[in-house]
């Protein structure tokens, strides 16, 4: 066998828990390395099924299946020959298949079908624990992962609960890849060389640009392999801080209801020059619309009269929810709902991201609501300037505060 093998295949080879995790930054080798271990599995053992799934039949053609032939290339073997395109499968003389299927949140049962050998989540952040749970479970000797450690996804989020328990962990880099394409070594080295450059002006004291700060973070995540939070698709980039400026001036709160058992939050923000600093008050589920005495369950009145939350402060809601609006009112608050129209989430995503985001370290849901909300993207990969999927509840707040605002920057307290 002629398949050129580099550091990160023996690395992933040497993993032995059934369940492989690979992190890694750009170029480091992953997706092939992976590839070549299931091609072998599949040459060298008979009656062996193997299924590699990722989110995008796109994403499959241009990656994995493009590694996939060129390793059968490599290897003598031919790959047109053996693969069926229309059912997207692999045949080896011996028996074995590999399996190629694209899974999303709207096609749950995607590449479910028999119990198979092996299973190689491609980019596993993009695809969600619902439409490869069953898969998963489906499996009997090995299970691999990989992804970009450009934000946190389901693995980190199963092995806090528990779920994912006994598995190997590996983190890898360009420098695991000697056989990177030139170009993409160039490109990566650049980064690599502004990165150095940025970092000392930060150690000589200089002020850095937003740019600039996003330069590091890219470096971090895709050059060094590190877990962060950076994608061109996300569309709010934030900072944590630890205590609100005393210079900031607070403006508007924005408040989101949730239906039972959806949450309800209130978020307060303050403006401080460029900043824009939001501070989550509380997020929390199953709070009654209005509130009924003699109630055994919280009601959102209940919720601000548990926190003290002052009166006189100015609120803007979802104006869909007038029932909790004018229960509001009945007991002093001081909110209205927001002023909707076409176009109106766009409208306050552009405003938010006239600022500097600010988030403050409580704030755990806006947190997650940054690292979970992106631009829809088309079947070429392209980035499409609307957003994918339901609003975050607690970006939803920000945005009604910061529409209103827009209409009255003078207003402070």
């Amino acid at each position: 066998m002629s398949v050129k093998l580099t550091t990160a295949y023996w690395k992933i080879k040497s993993l032995k828990n059934k369940i492989k995790i690979i992190q890694g930054g750009q170029g480091a080798g992953k997706t092939y390395s992976i590839s070549t271990i299931l091609f072998e599995l599949s040459i060298n053992n008979p009656f062996q099924l193997s299924t590699i799934v990722t989110d995008t039949y796109t994403r499959l053609r241009d990656g994995v299946i493009y590694d996939m032939n060129n390793i059968c290339r490599n290897a003598g073997l031919n790959f047109d020959k053996n693969y069926n395109k229309q059912e997207k499968n692999l045949y080896f003389n011996n028996n074995s298949l590999i399996q190629f299927r694209n899974v999303d949140q709207h096609n749950l049962d995607a590449g479910k079908g028999p119990r198979r050998n092996n299973l190689f989540i491609n980019e596993g952040n993009r695809v969600g624990w619902g439409p490869i749970e069953q898969i998963w479970n489906r499996t009997f000797d090995n299970i691999y992962v990989d992804y970009n450690p450009d934000r946190e996804f389901w693995y980190h989020e199963k092995t806090k609960d528990g779920i994912i328990q006994y598995h190997d962990f590996i983190s890898l880099t360009y420098l695991d890849n000697e056989m990177m394409m030139p170009g993409e070594l160039e490109l990566i080295l650049m980064k690599k060389k502004r990165y150095e450059i940025i970092m000392s002006k930060k150690e000589k004291g200089e002020k850095i640009t937003q740019s600039e700060a996003n330069e590091i973070l890219w470096w971090q995540i895709y050059g060094l392999g590190e877990l962060g939070v950076y994608s061109d698709r996300q569309i709010y980039s934030y900072e944590i801080i630890k205590d609100i400026p005393i210079t900031a001036k607070k403006i508007f709160s924005g408040m989101d209801f949730g239906l039972s058992p959806d949450p309800t939050t209130l978020v307060d923000n303050y403006i401080d020059g460029s900043d824009l600093i939001c501070d989550e008050i509380f997020t929390e589920n199953n709070l009654e619309a209005e509130k009924i005495k003699g109630s055994n369950r919280m009601s959102v009145v209940d919720k601000m009269q548990e926190i003290a939350y002052k009166k006189g402060q100015m609120i803007f809601g979802d104006s869909a929810n007038k029932r909790n609006i004018l229960d509001l009112r009945r007991n002093g608050y001081n909110i209205q709902g927001v002023e909707k129209y076409k176009g109106s989430i766009i409208d306050g995503i552009k405003i938010i991201k006239g600022y500097n985001l600010k988030i403050t370290e409580r704030s755990i849901n806006i947190k997650k609501g940054c690292e979970s909300w992106f631009y829809k993207v088309d079947e070429n990969n392209k980035i499409i300037p609307e957003p994918d999927g339901h609003e975050p509840d607690t970006l939803a707040a920000i945005r009604y505060a910061m529409l209103m605002y827009n209409k009255r920057p003078s207003f402070t307290i």
